[in-house]
This record gives C-alpha cells, sequence and structure tokens, in this order.
C-alpha cells in the first residue's frame, strides 16, 4: 500500500498563488481577445462563471445574448401615435444627430439638412417650405454627415454659423439653436446660439449665461426634451420578453468622473444581484485599442459590440428594467434622455444621480451603492415593479409628450402649427348609475383635478364638451390615479377606448399593454376618447358598443372591489375634517408593536410627497434586514394632495408594521409637529426618524440597532450619512464625534460626554437621521421642536447632544439626505423662508439661556453660522423680495442683541438694509 506524502500549509499556498497568477494571466489574454472567453471563464477550478454573465447561462459572450433576444425584438409590435396627440402639422429643417431625430420623427414633418443640400428648402413652395430652422449640438448627424461640427471653427461649424442659418433668417425663416449638449460643452456650442433669432436650452442652469451671451436674441427659454410613443411605447411589453438589464451607450473613461464612479456601483450591484446583465456600447470594438472608452475589466464579459438604431430602441422595451446614466448631475431640467425613453417604454429605470430625476421621476431608482443595488433587486415584488413602471409612464406621457414640446417650440418661434393642438386640460367626465358619496370623494380627488359625475340620463347632454368619458360603477373603488392612468393611454396610443384589467400582477400581464377583445372588458373598467353622441343615450348602448371599437388594456392598477385591498385608501381620499384622536391612535399602536414584537420605530413626517414616500422613503426601509422589526410610524401632517393620502392609507394597509396617524387637511408649514408626535406615540425600544423624499442606505439600520442591544447603557448609537447636491459627499459623524471626544472615550469605545459636551463640540449639528435612540432616554426630555419651523431637524440634534450621556458611533453609511429637491422646504428661498427661522431662533435663544449656553453659542457658533447659512441663502432670493427677507435675518440678529459684530460679512448686511430702510 503506497503512503501519500504529506504536503506543508506552505506548499499548498504557494501552489494557489501560482494558480491565481496564472488565472490572471489568461483573464488579461480573455480582456485583449486572445483567449476565449467562455472557455476561460466557465472552468470549474475558478468555481464556475458568476450567475450574471453569459456563460452561466450557456452564451460563448455578450454578443450570444443578443442573438438571444432577436426574437424578442422581432415580436414587439411598432409604436402608434397617441390618439390624443396627433401630429403637430410643423415642418421643421432640422440639423441634429438620430437621438433627437428619433424623439421628432412622427410628431412634426422634418428636412434634415446636409451640408451641400440645403438650398432648396429657401426656395420650396409654400406647402413644403419650413416653418422654422432648428439647429442643435450635433456629433455626426444623419449617416455622419455632419462629423466634426461639433469643433468650432472647423469648415462644417462655419457652415452652419455663416452660411446656413443667416441664410434661413434671411427668407424669413425663424432660426431656432436648442442646446441639449452637457454644461461642459456650452463654449463649444455659444457661437451657434449667438446666430438664432431664439435659444432655448435643456439646463435652467444655463438660461441667464445664454441671456448674457446672446443678445441679439429675441428670446431665451427652458425647453426640455420629450418622449415620441412612436419610438417608445408600452405596447406589447408584458410580461417581458427577457429578464436582462441592459444599458446602452459609451462608456466614458476620461469624461463625467461622476456619472463613472456611480455608474461602476450601479452596474456592479446588478452583478452583485445575480441579474444578467448585457452592456452594448458603441464603441466596443475599439475598446482594447482606445482607452477613452474602455469598460473596467469587471465588465468586459458583458460588453456586446454595437446593434443597429432599430434594435436599439426596441431593446429598451423587452425587459423590465433598464439603466440610464446621467453625465450631468447638478441640474433640475437637463438629464439622460435615456431616463425619460425607458419610462415611456414601460420599463423600470436604474440611473446614477441627478437633481432633477430625484426631484420629479421619485419611481426611478437611484443607485446609492452597488449593494443598495443589489438590495433594491432582490426586494422589489412584481405588484411594487409593476406600479413603479405605471408611475413612470404616467408621468412621461402626461408631462414630457414630444408633441406638447413641439408645440411650446412653435409658439417660442412665432408659428402657429397646422396640426391641432393637444388639448392640455382635458374635459373628463365620469357616469355612474348610482352616485355614492365614497364616488362623488373618488371622482373629486382625482390626481389629474376633479372629474365630475353624473348620471346615465345626463350624460348626452355633455356630448360637446366631453373628451375623455369614464364610466363608473358604486361596486368598485377607484384609486387618485385611476383617471390619469387611462388619459396617459390615450397619449401613447391610438385605440379610442383603453380599459382596466383586473387580478394580480402575475394574472394581469397576461392582457396589459395590447389590443384585447373589448367583450370581455367590464364597461366600469373603460375609458372612452371622444364618444359619440349616440353612444351616451344609456349604459347598455355603450357596453354594445365595446365591441365595435379597438380596446387597449392598460394595466390592473388604482381599482379593486369595495371589499378589496384598496378600500380604505379610496376612501380616504377626500382627507381628514378633523385630526384622527391620537389616544386611539396610541393604543393601536403599542397593541401593534407588542404583538409584532416591534423594536424599531421610524418616524416618517409626510406632507404631499407620497410619490417620495413610496418608492424613496418606504422602500429603502423594506430593502433592510430588520425591516420586520421596525414599526414605520406616518405621520400625515394634513395633506392635500390626494395621492399622499392614498399612499399613507394602502402603505398602512399593506403592512401591518406600518401605522397612521392623519392630521386634518392643510398642514403646519413644517415637519416639527408630525414628528413631535411620532416620538410620542411611539411605543418601541428604540427610535429613529426618516423624512420622505430621503433614503436610509443599505443595512446602517440594523447595526445600530445591534450596537444599542449589545450596550444598553447608552443613550443613542449615531452612524455616518450621505448627501446629494452636486455631489455625493460622504458625511463621517463617526470620526468627527471620535475625534472631538477623543478623551472621554473608554476602551469599549463608549463616549462618555461631559455636560458642557455642546459647546465642546462647537455646538455643530448631527444628522438625526442618522441615529437610534433609547426610546426611555428620549421621551422624558420632552424635547419639542416648535411649530412651523424649518431647520427644526439641526435644533433637536443640538439638544440631544446636549443631554446625552453615554453614546456609541459606527462607521457605517446609515442614512441619505437629498439636498436639492426642488419644492422642499429648505430649498423653496423667498422671505417665507426666513420667516419660518423666526420660531425656531426664537425657541432656541430661550433654550440656549436656559442652559446657560447662550453666551457660549453666540461667542464660537452664531456669526459663522449666520455668514454661512443665512447670508448665503438671502443671495438666492429675488430682487424684489430681498429687503423682506433681509428684515427677518435681522429679527433673528436682534433676538440675540445687537452688536458688535465682528463678522464683516454681517455689518455689510446691516449696512444694506439701512439703506434699503432708508430709500424706501
Amino acid at each position: 500500500m503506497s503512503v501519500e506524502t504529506p504536503r506543508s500549509p506552505g506548499a499548498d499556498i504557494t501552489a494557489r498563488l501560482h494558480q491565481l497568477e496564472s488565472a490572471v494571466s489568461q483573464l488579461d489574454q480573455v480582456h485583449a481577445g486572445r483567449l476565449d472567453a467562455a472557455e476561460y471563464l466557465a472552468d470549474a477550478a475558478l468555481a464556475g462563471p458568476h450567475p450574471s454573465t453569459p456563460f452561466a447561462h450557456g452564451g460563448v459572450n455578450a454578443q450570444d445574448l443578443v442573438e438571444e433576444l432577436k426574437p424578442v425584438l422581432s415580436a414587439l409590435p411598432e409604436g402608434e401615435a397617441g390618439i390624443s396627440r396627433p401630429h403637430t402639422g410643423l415642418r421643421i429643417a432640422l440639423i441634429a444627430d438620430p437621438q433627437l431625430i428619433q424623439m421628432l420623427e412622427g410628431a412634426a414633418q422634418l428636412h434634415q439638412l446636409a451640408p451641400t443640400a440645403w438650398r432648396g428648402m429657401l426656395t420650396a413652395g409654400e406647402d413644403k417650405r419650413p416653418d422654422l430652422l432648428l439647429v442643435t449640438p450635433v456629433q455626426e448627424g444623419r449617416k455622419g454627415s455632419w462629423r466634426n461640427a461639433d469643433i468650432p471653427g472647423t469648415y462644417l461649424r462655419r457652415r452652419i454659423t455663416e452660411k446656413i442659418m443667416p441664410a434661413f433668417r434671411e427668407a424669413g425663416i425663424p432660426v431656432v439653436f436648442w442646446g441639449t449638449q452637457e454644461a461642459r460643452f456650452y463654449d463649444d456650442w455659444v457661437d451657434v446660439a449667438r446666430q438664432a433669432d431664439h435659444v432655448l436650452t435643456t439646463g435652467e442652469e444655463l438660461l441667464d449665461r445664454y441671456t448674457a451671451d446672446c443678445s441679439q436674441a429675441q428670446s431665451v427659454s427652458l425647453l426640455r426634451t420629450g418622449v415620441n410613443p412612436l419610438r417608445h411605447s408600452p405596447i406589447g411589453t408584458r410580461p417581458a420578453g427577457s429578464d436582462l438589464i441592459s444599458y446602452a451607450g459609451t462608456w466614458h473613461a476620461k469624461l463625467f468622473p461622476q456619472r463613472r464612479q456611480y455608474a461602476t456601483a450601479l452596474l456592479e450591484g446588478v452583478i452583485r444581484a445575480e441579474r444578467r446583465l448585457l452592456l452594448v456600447d458603441p464603441r466596443s470594438q475599439a475598446a482594447t485599442r482606445d482607452d477613452r472608452f474602455a469598460y473596467p475589466r469587471g465588465f468586459t464579459p458583458y460588453v456586446a459590440p454595437q446593434m443597429g438604431r432599430r434594435r436599439l430602441l426596441r431593446l429598451q422595451r423587452a425587459s423590465d428594467t433598464a439603466v440610464a446614466l446621467n453625465s450631468t448631475v447638478d441640474s433640475q431640467t437637463a438629464l439622460s434622455q435615456t431616463v425619460l425613453e425607458l419610462q415611456a417604454c414601460g420599463t423600470a429605470v436604474l440611473s446614477t444621480y441627478n437633481q432633477g430625476v430625484n426631484s420629479e421621476y421619485a419611481h426611478v431608482h437611484i443607485a446609492q451603492s452597488a449593494g443598495d443595488v443589489a438590495a433594491h433587486l432582490e426586494t422589489l415584488t412584481l405588484e411594487e415593479l409593476r406600479r413603479t413602471q405605471a408611475a413612470g409612464l404616467r408621468r412621461v406621457f402626461l408631462k414630457d409628450h414630444v408633441v406638447d414640446r413641439l408645440h411650446e417650440l412653435a409658439r417660442i418661434a412665432g408659428v402657429v402649427p397646422r396640426g391641432q393642438a393637444p388639448v392640455q386640460d382635458l374635459r373628463v367626465l365620469a357616469v355612474a348609475e348610482e352616485h355614492s358619496e365614497a364616488l362623488q370623494r373618488q371622482m373629486a380627488q382625482q390626481s389629474i383635478g376633479p372629474v365630475e359625475l353624473v348620471a346615465w340620463d345626463e350624460a348626452a347632454l355633455w356630448r360637446r364638451d366631453v373628451d375623455v368619458l369614464l364610466p363608473i360603477s358604486a361596486e368598485r373603488l377607484y384609486g387618485p390615479e385611476y383617471a390619469a392612468d387611462h388619459v396617459a393611454a390615450f397619449a401613447y396610443q391610438s385605440a379610442p377606448v383603453t380599459a382596466k384589467v383586473e387580478g394580480p400582477a402575475e394574472a394581469a400581464d397576461q392582457l396589459s399593454h395590447r389590443r384585447i377583445d373589448g367583450s370581455f372588458v367590464p364597461l366600469e373598467l373603460s375609458a372612452w376618447w371622444r364618444p359619440e353622441a349616440a353612444l351616451l343615450t344609456s349604459r347598455e348602448r355603450l357596453g354594445m358598443a365595446r365591441r365595435e371599437f379597438p380596446v387597449y388594456a392598460v394595466d390592473h392598477g388604482e381599482h379593486g372591489r369595495t371589499d378589496g385591498p384598496l378600500t380604505a385608501a379610496a376612501d380616504a381620499t377626500g382627507g381628514p375634517g378633523a385630526d384622527d384622536d391620537v389616544e386611539a391612535t396610541q393604543q393601536v399602536i403599542r397593541r401593534t408593536a407588542e404583538e409584532l414584537g416591534l423594536k424599531l420605530s421610524v418616524v416618517v413626517p409626510v406632507f404631499n410627497n407620497g410619490a417620495h414616500l413610496r418608492h424613496k422613503g418606504f422602500a429603502s426601509l423594506r430593502r433592510s434586514s430588520i425591516f420586520e422589526q421596525m414599526h414605520v410610524l406616518l405621520i400625515d401632517d394634513g395633506s392635500t394632495d390626494p395621492v399622499t393620502r392614498a399612499t399613507v392609507d394602502e402603505l398602512a394597509e399593506e403592512h401591518p408594521n406600518v401605522s397612521a396617524f392623519r392630521f386634518a387637511s392643510g398642514g403646519s408649514g413644517s415637519a416639527s409637529r408630525p414628528r413631535n408626535l411620532g416620538v410620542r406615540l411611539t411605543a418601541t425600544p428604540y427610535v429613529t426618524y426618516l423624512d420622505p423624499d430621503d433614503e436610509m442606505v443599505e443595512d446602517g439600520l440594523a447595526a445600530l440597532v445591534t450596537e444599542l442591544d449589545a450596550h444598553p447603557e447608552v443613550d443613542l448609537v449615531m452612524g455616518n450619512f450621505l448627501r446629494w447636491s452636486t455631489r455625493k459627499l460622504r458625511i463621517n459623524h463617526h470620526r468627527e464625534l471620535q475625534e472631538a471626544f477623543s478623551e472621554v472615550l473608554d476602551d469599549s469605545g463608549t463616549l462618555h460626554l461631559p455636560e458642557d459636551s455642546l459647546a465642546q463640540w462647537g455646538f455643530r449639528s448631527l444628522r438625526i437621521h442618522s441615529a437610534v435612540i433609547r426610546t426611555d432616554w428620549l421621551k422624558p426630555l420632552d424635547l419639542q421642536m416648535p411649530h412651523g419651523a424649518v431647520g427644526q431637524d439641526n435644533y433637536l440634534s443640538q439638544q440631544i447632544l446636549h443631554h446625552a450621556r453615554r453614546i456609541r458611533t459606527l462607521d457605517v453609511d446609515v442614512n441619505a439626505y437629498y439636498s436639492e429637491v426642488t419644492g422642499s422646504a429648505v430649498n423653496a428661498i423667498s422671505p417665507t423662508y426666513f420667516r419660518k427661522y423666526l420660531p425656531l431662533e426664537q425657541d432656541r435663544v430661550a433654550w440656549l439661556r436656559e442652559q446657560g449656553l447662550l453666551e457660549a453659542y453666540r461667542r464660537t457658533r452664531l456669526e459663522g453660522y449666520v455668514t454661512n447659512w443665512y447670508l448665503k441663502k438671502l443671495s438666492f432670493v429675488a430682487a424684489e423680495q430681498w429687503r423682506e427677507a433681509a428684515e427677518h435675518i435681522a429679527e433673528i440678529l436682534a433676538l440675540y442683541e445687537d452688536g458688535p459684530w465682528l463678522s464683516p460679512e454681517i455689518e455689510e448686511f446691516l449696512t444694506r438694509l439701512r439703506s434699503a430702510l432708508d430709500g424706501a
């Protein structure tokens, strides 16, 4: 019998290192194209291919995924023009790249100019003469005809500015420049803008620059891009034909460093979730030769060569989820066109950060990190996915339709389109046999505006005044977006009848977003575009007509039976006339916490931000590993928006660990009142805060809870937070606190804070949303945020730090704060903004005096805060409102007693204010 010679552990390690070195060498050869990728990456010795790669599914490379997609793409029907958005009749002479051409095609008659073929437009007959010349930043143009025109001073650039634009102007044809380029390329195109009669831009931040640089222009205006249902349509997309998550576009290895950083995390998240990934790169064939466009090595297996434009358009419709990358970060209006296009396809969007996407498209998932994206994909249910996709369709086809954009373009240029202008305020009429109070309330609270409800014998009297007819029934419930879904559908398809389908998402998918047999459609779930008068005589007559017209099935959302899950939400759309009973709610909350064994209360103040609540704040909680241990307290401060009210009620009904309290409709003016009540209602050992338009990050909350469990002697545990504005900034509270209080840090990591901790801390604020606090410590303090004030969370953090004696910190990210949200209380800068700081400062002065800290605050913190916050914010106030806003700041300063002020900025401000008052 042979005896195996023992091997030392060192020998095993050496052998493994040699094996890994060989693997790395082979991987280099794969990347260089000298070794078959499938053969290498499918090597069992390397534990097999990653489930997200093509090789795990029998493919040789990413091109195999494209081949797999071909029948799926071919099966998709063509898009249609919306019946409510007819052709504009505009004739446009155009210089543009293919993507913009695709956006406009079919909505206007386009005459694409070539460098040597454009003069004919000037001598065309009246029936062919263009209404306007539209010039856009162009890199290639149609079939490369304008290649190099993006470089100032080149022959083709001069052709545009010195020949074409002047010639059209001399012929009496308005010349329009539409700046769709990234802001960083402004200087490259301003010479073209200077030659235009009208200057448009997609970036509101560029309006002042264009106004200053283009003095010849008759107008400088904002015009955002739009979506075209002929090119981007949800028709035929349910159920999805593929489970791929795709991105089609160039990887810029040198330009746009923020985009590259955020995109890397996003794509790594898709891979971590083990979802199949396809990257279609127009320049992939040159990736190994031109490092300007080369993907990082880890993404090489997912990259497929360029496919034709038609297939690319269909690729956006082929799967449920796709990726969009924003090159611009700091704009509320300029964003990736792909974000809009994917929504128009009924596709859920994974996106890198952009201010406008975050503000206006809450249902678009903005990647925080790879772990965040993976958790999002792993926890998203089919119902939530369909809800997200429906929100995207509503948004882009009601607000971003290309036909509406073209009519706005014509208005700016002083041109009257030949086509019928779309009705902006559609006349929607509901008709029912029985008029219950619930039906009246549901129709009055539709998101598109109140919908009048009449009886069938009255419907015929409205025949000339109805754009959309909604037959409804008292046996059904209708959510606040019900009418909007139908109205949006008329904007992206041509059938005169639309219908909602029944059943859960999986069953409804078999009928959704396609033509169906109208005889099977419940009349009370249908909508009719400008029905003939003869059809309005009775319910029976309209019901018979279902067989006579094409019927488009939308989806299964926004309706239910009177005994179904939508009951509470639909019944509550009118808004409470009085506050909920606090004591009764407290009993329910206490019982819920006890029965479910909940550990952490999350106080969420809500006011007219239901979309952000559902898709951002609440969705981030659902991604947490301890969601089932959370008690989410939705405290509605009196929302007047029906969608927000319905969202609060739906979440509370769908999730047993979600409780809601509703103040009477109207609101208190800030988050103070709902936050105060939320703490009072808390019945769990721990509590934290979350705003609806912010998010919790990965599993930070779970880490804080675990730390509190392990250290029952501490009052709170603090983590870090991310601040998104013009970039992603990580605020490291852990390091800051550890450094500031290093002398009172014990061996276990607990900080034993001194009585003067707040002064020692410099009266800086902490992000309370990044802390988990022990409830039985916080409640007795009875810290009340001033009602109607802004900035109250920072003030609360000062109070908490002052009272805390033992705290711990963790170096984990907990909360993501989006500081640039349009309409947010802290971003709407007007005199009212500064007036709302008065109650806060009055309360703070009284508290600081009571705690013996007023002089220390005035000496070490006040002037810097006034200069860096109030006066900086004042610079954003309109000139005509400056004095009123400045007077409010002066009132705040007076609370701390008048001067002398050491800050020259404050003295300069006061001098200017005195001059303004003297001159009044």
